[in-house]
């Protein structure tokens, strides 16, 4: 396990969301979508991990530049769907590329994920800005969304930079974290949220060495000295990602 997420926007459109918000282009962003999906009757992880390794296949032999994870709920509260479906490209060129193969040539394997879980009721694609984020793609492992809103009178810039000082902060206390900023753009949630905060650890295990340092050697104290000043966020919920191809697969 060496990497582990990616993350999103797509030409004029999202460009024209973010800057309305204030957010620039200092960094690279890459194009990810998220799709929140429930089961159909009879259904269950067993049947998506068989058509996910369809999708592989299927993948692999068009040459997408496209990466996948099943994230699987771990800790929630009111959470309306059973598995999330999250999307990545290296760039957005690849986005519009692999998008187009797919509406092409994807439909019947679209009916069979169909078959087994209904994707309709939230579809949406956000900014991804890096924080403490690896080269290359990510693979298994755990993921934290914090659902954050901006203090009044501050920009997502302003936030995005106090993001990168915390975690130079956390990086320097030996956290094991990778982390990203995430602006919706597209399909956005029903809840009002300015942006996600999203942290990534390779395995469990480094998810306890970093909560040890956060709760018990002071990390917390460092961070929202830095963070309570741009925006407040929510308890977050926690999911599997499990890996179903990365971008550069054949």
């Amino acid at each position: 396990m060496n990497k582990l997420i990616t993350v999103v926007v797509t030409a004029v459109w999202i460009a024209w969301s973010v800057q309305a918000h204030g957010l620039e282009w200092t960094t690279s962003a890459a194009p990810v979508d998220f799709r929140a999906c429930s089961y159909r009757d009879g259904k269950s992880m067993n049947d998506l991990l068989k058509v996910s390794a369809k999708f592989r296949d299927y993948a692999n032999k068009n040459d997408f530049a496209y990466s996948a994870w099943i994230l699987a709920p771990e800790y929630q509260t009111g959470i309306d769907f059973d598995v999330g479906w999250l999307g990545s490209w290296p760039n957005s060129d690849a986005y519009g590329v692999s998008m187009e193969k797919w509406k092409n040539s994807g439909k019947q394997l679209q009916a069979e994920f169909n078959q087994v879980m209904d994707c309709s009721s939230r579809h949406e694609l956000v900014l991804s800005k890096p924080i403490n984020a690896p080269q290359g793609t990510p693979e298994d492992g755990v993921m934290m969304f914090y659902a954050c809103h901006l203090n009044d009178g501050v920009n997502l810039d302003q936030a995005y930079k106090a993001l990168l000082d915390a975690g130079t902060e956390m990086k320097a206390m030996g956290s094991l974290a990778v982390s990203w900023m995430f602006v919706p753009a597209i399909g956005a949630a029903p809840e009002p949220v300015d942006y996600y905060h999203v942290i990534g650890f390779y395995r469990y295990s480094d998810m306890g060495a970093t909560m040890e340092m956060f709760f018990n050697r002071g990390g917390i104290q460092k961070q929202q000295a830095i963070l309570s000043k741009v925006s407040s966020c929510q308890t977050p919920s926690v999911f599997d990602a499990i890996s179903v191809r990365a971008f550069d697969e054949r």
